[in-house]
């Protein structure tokens, strides 16, 4: 059998065999699923967005109790 394509969550390659066609295991089948998903939908990264908004906020805040 060949080695499971799944990562831990170390970050490592899993080192149990895969599980019949697939190319990972049991425990790893959520990331097959994830794989198989097209990376490429055009969709918004909430935390950059989150995080620039803060930031916008942050120095909007500083230069009205500058203008005061």
């Amino acid at each position: 059998m060949a080695q499971c394509s799944g990562s831990t969550k170390k970050g490592d390659r899993c080192k149990r065999d895969a599980r019949g066609e697939s190319p990972f295991c049991t425990i790893h089948q959520d990331q097959e699923i994830h794989a198989r998903e097209p990376s490429d939908r055009g969709e918004w990264d909430n935390d950059a967005i989150i995080k620039a908004l803060i930031g916008f906020a942050i120095i909007g805040f500083f230069f009205m109790l500058r203008r005061r």
